[in-house]
């Protein structure tokens, strides 16, 4: 029974690992595309620009109004990328931690020797899985708020710029 239950531990352990290291991939490959797509489109903004004969002054107006509102977004992208490689690193830690008081959830199950003792420990088992099912939907969601609400400050220029004034008066 220890032997199942620690090569069960184990198994979790490697899932939860082998998650996180998908997670942290896909957030790092969507940081790097951002960065590629940013210089494409400043270049694509200056063809445009000449092609559509917006010279001097105004090319440069124009190419600068597009970069910071792609810098913007690609700001936006690495937090919320960001974002959610702490959600799912979160998430699985909190899904081996439920996986775990599962098991020992079974092994008080196996204990049992009598009607009353089974169902007894099974309703409790019942109890705090929901109880742990919402703490964590709540932990999850806080979560989430915060990094909308992060990636909301990085996109609105309002706040952006007045971030800026705040820093340059300090």
């Amino acid at each position: 029974m220890a032997d199942s239950r620690k090569s069960t531990k184990q198994a979790a352990n490697e899932t939860t690992e082998a998650g996180r290291e998908a997670v942290n991939t896909v957030a790092d490959a969507a940081q790097e595309a951002a960065v590629i797509g940013l210089d494409g489109v400043r270049r694509v903004t200056e063809r445009v620009t000449q092609a559509l004969g917006v010279t001097g002054q105004e090319s440069e107006a124009v190419t600068r109004q597009a970069s910071e509102n792609l810098g913007a977004l690609t700001e936006t992208g690495t937090v919320l990328a960001r974002g959610l490689q702490e959600v799912s690193r979160e998430w699985l830690t909190l899904s081996q931690h439920g996986l775990q008081k599962n098991i020992e959830g079974l092994t008080q199950l196996a204990r049992c020797r009598t009607l009353q003792d089974l169902v007894a420990v099974q309703s409790e088992l019942m109890r705090n899985n929901w109880h742990y099912m919402i703490d964590v939907s709540r932990q999850i969601a806080e979560r989430s708020i915060e990094i909308a609400n992060e990636a909301a400050q990085t996109i609105n220029p309002e706040t952006k710029q007045a971030n800026g004034r705040g820093r340059k008066a300090a």
